[in-house]
């Protein structure tokens, strides 16, 4: 694998860490007595507000092309959030998690139709072996999916990520990192917004809401401007449905970091899933064509 592809592999792969820390971020938040759609509204407001104190002299130079793609973005950006924190008011969790992460499914298929060019057939395979992995990380083979309300959300949850990673990587070499990131996480937080005062329940103001307002500051710097400033800058080398297998490893982390604080044992399914995802992404790194012998 090349020096500089792995470079942008490694932007990814700290993008899945930082991400699986906002599983642990947000329910410690929800705890503190912080609605679900309250911390999404001070997630992007935070993450918004340091990308525009670090990259104000790029973000003001934004061109109308910029604003066009990071708003597209956006949109699609804050329907994931809202539609897997709505899902998750109608289903199980391990349900919403599992059909969440079907978005690695997706992207392949997005990606061709917007980039008019099939994958490679190992991006297939990469893809079907990684939901495997997801799948017995995630237990689904344990829990039966009943396609209720919930489940339908978070399905649409999921393709709604997968156009949004699909649409980055389609978008990347015309836009430059910091602004389109910037957008796409301000649209997120205004469409979070407007959601919160139109159907949000109130917060309620326990005395631990202002370490609820600070782990959001966590959330919004950490897990959401770096992670986002990565991502665009990474898919602009490395290919969308590659893209979404390594940041799938996010679960892998999230269920590491758990055990790793004692809020869970190590299990099977773990060790097992996580192996098998990482197949997946090595899959993607194997050039399967024979070089041509050399005629001396």
């Amino acid at each position: 694998m090349k020096a500089s592809a792995f470079k942008y592999d490694f932007m990814l792969l700290i993008v899945a860490i930082t991400w699986s820390t906002g599983f642990i971020g947000t329910k410690f938040a929800q705890d503190y007595g912080m609605s679900s759609s309250l911390i999404v509204v001070f997630r992007m407001l935070f993450a918004a507000g340091a990308m525009l104190l670090i990259f104000f002299p790029w973000i003001k130079r934004l061109t109308k092309v910029q604003v066009k793609h990071g708003v597209i973005a956006g949109i699609f950006m804050s329907a994931g959030f809202l539609l897997q924190t709505i899902g998750m008011q109608y289903t199980d969790v391990s349900n919403n998690a599992f059909l969440t992460t079907t978005n690695v499914i997706f992207v392949p298929f997005i990606s061709w139709l917007l980039l008019k060019k099939r994958p490679p057939f190992k991006t297939f395979l990469a893809v079907a072996i990684g939901f495997f992995g997801i799948s017995i990380l995630t237990r689904a083979f344990d829990t039966a999916i009943t396609f209720n309300l919930g489940d339908v959300l978070s399905l649409l949850c999921a393709a709604s990520y997968a156009i949004q990673i699909a649409y980055i990587g389609y978008a990347a070499n015309e836009s430059e990192a910091a602004s389109f990131s910037f957008v796409q996480i301000a649209v997120t937080g205004a469409v979070a917004l407007v959601y919160f005062l139109l159907f949000g329940q109130q917060a309620t103001f326990t005395p631990m809401f202002g370490a609820a307002v600070w782990i959001t500051v966590y959330l919004g710097v950490v897990c959401t401007a770096l992670p986002y400033l990565l991502e665009c800058t990474a898919q602009k080398y490395i290919p969308a449905p590659r893209s979404a297998l390594i940041i799938s490893l996010e679960g892998m982390f999230a269920s590491i970091i758990s055990v790793l604080l004692g809020l869970e044992p190590v299990t099977w399914s773990l060790v097992a899933g996580g192996a098998i995802i990482m197949v997946s992404i090595v899959i993607l790194e194997i050039n399967f064509r024979k070089k041509e012998p050399v005629l001396r």
